[in-house]
């Protein structure tokens, strides 16, 4: 298993399923990984993190599901990390079985220059990540790519309705808030990434669906 780098002070894992993203200096001296992949993944993740990066300092949960908390359990036991979760999700923390440090919520900067942004639908507090001085957001599962539905890659879509678990209208309309923040560059936990104007393909996309949706 290996580390990708795609985008300056990012590295992802990739795993069959899901990715991992982890923060160098973010803060200063330190290493935040953002999410943990499923149970099974859990070692194999512990493995490389270990490899490459010779531990964790900061472990954050991008929203309740199990692919993207599954492998806490692992990471927690070796390396103990600050856990911090998103406030107001209810439902998977007694999995996790560890007491987080910290709940954030939405438009909270963390340390390091991160700033929560959350778009609720998929989950209740369905979490991204902005590195602001870079433009860049770690999506999470607020977008993914669009390859991933079998459409052309190098564009955004959010997670099929059957994923939404508070609704899926509402996780297209609360996409709106993304376009409160300076991003360049979206980075996805599933499909292809997107460099060339995330924003401007997005607004299109989401202009052209409520136009068929409200004319068809």
């Amino acid at each position: 298993m290996s580390v990708e780098s795609p985008a300056d002070g990012v590295g992802v894992v990739q795993l069959d399923h899901v990715r991992v993203f982890v923060l160098e200096d973010r803060p200063a001296g330190d290493v935040t990984v953002i999410d943990a992949g499923f149970p099974d993944d859990g070692e194999d993740v512990v493995s490389t993190l270990e490899s490459e990066y010779g531990g964790v300092d900061r472990l954050i949960v991008s929203h309740g599901d199990e692919g993207h908390f599954g492998g806490v359990p692992a990471l927690m036991e070796a390396f103990d990390p600050e856990l911090l979760v998103p406030g107001g999700c209810k439902g998977f923390y007694d999995a996790l079985d560890y007491d987080a440090d910290h709940h954030f919520s939405h438009d909270e900067r963390l340390d390091g220059g991160v700033r929560v942004i959350q778009v609720p639908g998929h989950t209740a507090a369905n979490s991204s990540f902005l590195l602001e001085d870079e433009g860049v957001l770690i999506a999470g599962d607020v977008l993914e790519g669009s390859d991933r539905r079998g459409l052309p890659a190098g564009y955004l879509v959010p997670p099929a309705a059957e994923f939404a678990d508070a609704g899926h209208a509402a996780a297209e309309r609360n996409l709106g808030r993304l376009f409160e923040y300076d991003i360049e560059t979206v980075l996805v936990s599933h499909g292809s990434h997107v460099y060339d104007d995330p924003l401007g393909k997005l607004d299109d996309w989401l202009l052209n669906r409520e136009w068929s949706l409200t004319y068809s």
